[in-house]
C-alpha cells in the first residue's frame, strides 16, 4: 500500500472517528433532552389533569370525555378513558405534528426512555389513565441527527477530497525520488533529479544527486583501476616476455662466445705460440708474436670475464643457490675492503627458469649498487625460502639510500622494482643515513612461478 493510500486511510479514520465522537454525544443529548421533556410534560399533565378531575368530580363520565375531546392532544402524553367496564370512552387523538412519521426503532430505543404511566380515578367508577409519549420528541431528535450527520458527511467527503489532493501534491517530489532509485537500480548511475517542492523533499533530492554523482564516480574510479589494472598486467606480461626473450639472448650469446669464440681465441694463441718457436731467431716476428699473444690473452680473459654478466653458466648447471655463491666469492675477489658474507639456504626445489633468472639478477644488481655507491665495508647476502616465497636480503653498512631512491637516479633500483614485480613479488628498502640498508625482497613460488 502506496504512502498516500495510507495517509488518506488514516485521515478517514480519523475523520470518521470524529463523526462518530459527534453523533455519540448527538445521541446522548438527544436522550437526556427527550428524558427532560417527557418528564416535565408529564407531570404538567398529570397535575392538570388530576386539578380538572378534583374540580369536576361531581360531573358524569360523558362531561369528563367531552372536556377531554374538548382539550385535544397533549404533546408527548396519551391520555384515556374507561368506564367502570374497561370500555375507553375516550383517547387521545393521532399526533398532528408530523403526522405520518416516526424515528427509526433502533434510534427510538437509543433515546427514549422508560414510558411513565398514572392511573387516575374519577368519580362514579371511571379511571384516568396519562402515558408518557416520547415519539414526537424522538422524531424531533432524528430530524436534528439526520442534519447533523448530512453535514458531517458532506464535510468529511469535502476534507477528505482536499487531504487527498494535498497529500498527492505533497507526496508527488517523493514519488520522483522512487523514480530516480529504480531508474539507478536498472543501472543508469547518471539519474539526476530536479529541484523538489518542499523542504524535506528538496532535501532528499540534493542528497539523491549527491548519492548518485558519488556512485557514478565510484564506478568511474573502478573501471579506470580496472583498466590500469588490466595494462598492468599487460605490461607486466611483456616485460616478462622481454625478460625471458633477453635472457635467452644472453644464454645463447653466452654459450656462443665459450663455444665458437672460446675455441677461435684458443686456436689463435696456439699459433702464436707456434710461430715465435719457428721464428727464434727474427727479433721483429718475435715481438710481433709477443704481442699477439698478449692480445689473445686479454681477449680469452675479457671473453671470460663476459660470459658470467651475459648467463651465469653455473645458474644452468649448479642451481641458484650456487651461481649466487659464485656470484658472492666473484665480488669478493675483484673488491679489496669490503668484507662480503652470505647466507644461503639450500631451497627445497629449484624455482622456475624466470624466478631463478629474476633472483640472480636482483642479486647481482643490489651487489653493484652496494658496492659502487654504499661506501660500505660489510655487505652480507641472505637467501632463503619463508611460507612459501623466496627471500632474498642484501643488507650493507654503508652511508644509507636517499628519502626517494628510485627517483633520485638510481634505475638499478627501479628495474629491481620491475623484475619483482613482474614475478607478483614485494621490495622493500629499509635505510636511514649512516646506518646502512637493506633491500628485502619476497618472490612467491605459486604455481606462476612454479619450482622444478
Amino acid at each position: 500500500m502506496s504512502l498516500r493510500a495510507k495517509l488518506h486511510l488514516l485521515v478517514a479514520a480519523l475523520s470518521l472517528g470524529l463523526v462518530g465522537t459527534m453523533v455519540y454525544l448527538s445521541v446522548g443529548d438527544t436522550r437526556r433532552s427527550v428524558g427532560e421533556e417527557i418528564t416535565a410534560s408529564s407531570r404538567i399533565a398529570q397535575q392538570l389533569l388530576s386539578r380538572l378531575i378534583l374540580v369536576g368530580s361531581q360531573d358524569g363520565l360523558d362531561d369528563i370525555a367531552e372536556y377531554l375531546r374538548g382539550l385535544g392532544r397533549v404533546r408527548s402524553n396519551d391520555i384515556a378513558l374507561y368506564d367502570t367496564g374497561g370500555q375507553v370512552i375516550y383517547r387521545s387523538p393521532e399526533p398532528t405534528y408530523k403526522a405520518g412519521r416516526s424515528a427509526p426503532g433502533w434510534f427510538a430505543h437509543l433515546v427514549q426512555p422508560t414510558p411513565q404511566t398514572r392511573s387516575i380515578d374519577v368519580g362514579r367508577g371511571g379511571r384516568l389513565v396519562v402515558r408518557s409519549d416520547a415519539s414526537r420528541a424522538v422524531l424531533d431528535g432524528w430530524d436534528d441527527m439526520k442534519r447533523l450527520l448530512g453535514v458531517a458527511l458532506m464535510l468529511f467527503a469535502l476534507a477528505n477530497l482536499v487531504v487527498y489532493a494535498v497529500v498527492g501534491r505533497a507526496l508527488a517530489p517523493f514519488e520522483r525520488i522512487l523514480r530516480g532509485l529504480r531508474e539507478m537500480e536498472q543501472g543508469a548511475f547518471h539519474t539526476r533529479l530536479p529541484p523538489l517542492r518542499g523542504r524535506e523533499a528538496g532535501a532528499m533530492g540534493a542528497a539523491f544527486n549527491h548519492m548518485a554523482e558519488a556512485i557514478e564516480n565510484s564506478l568511474a574510479a573502478r573501471r579506470e583501476a580496472a583498466e590500469a589494472a588490466a595494462r598492468l598486467d599487460m605490461q607486466q606480461e611483456l616485460t616478462r616476455a622481454l625478460h625471458a626473450r633477453i635472457e635467452e639472448e644472453r644464454r645463447a650469446l653466452a654459450r656462443e662466445l665459450h663455444d665458437e669464440l672460446g675455441q677461435q681465441v684458443t686456436a689463435i694463441r696456439s699459433l702464436a705460440l707456434a710461430i715465435a718457436q719457428r721464428a727464434a731467431g727474427d727479433g721483429a716476428m718475435r715481438n710481433a708474436v709477443q704481442a699477439l699473444t698478449a692480445t689473445s690473452n686479454q681477449l680469452y680473459d675479457s671473453m671470460h670475464a663476459m660470459i658470467p654478466r651475459l648467463r651465469p653458466l653455473a645458474l644452468d648447471s649448479l642451481g641458484l643457490v650456487e651461481a649466487v655463491a659464485d656470484l658472492v666469492d666473484d665480488w669478493r675477489l675483484r673488491t679489496t675492503g669490503i668484507r662480503f658474507e652470505a647466507a644461503l639456504a639450500p631451497l627445497p626445489g629449484e624455482p622456475g627458469d624466470a624466478v631463478r633468472i629474476g633472483a640472480y639478477r636482483i642479486v647481482q644488481e643490489a651487489l653493484s649498487n652496494a658496492v659502487r655507491h654504499a661506501r660500505a665495508t660489510r655487505i652480507r647476502v641472505n637467501l632463503a625460502v619463508t611460507a612459501g616465497s623466496l627471500a632474498i636480503d642484501v643488507a650493507d653498512d654503508g652511508i644509507g639510500m636517499p628519502e626517494a631512491p628510485e627517483q633520485s637516479g638510481r634505475f638499478g633500483l627501479r628495474g629491481m622494482r620491475e623484475r619483482v614485480e613482474t614475478l607478483g613479488g614485494q621490495l622493500q628498502i629499509a635505510s636511514r643515513p649512516g646506518a646502512g640498508s637493506t633491500i628485502e625482497v619476497r618472490i612467491p613460488l605459486h604455481e606462476g612461478n612454479p619450482s622444478r
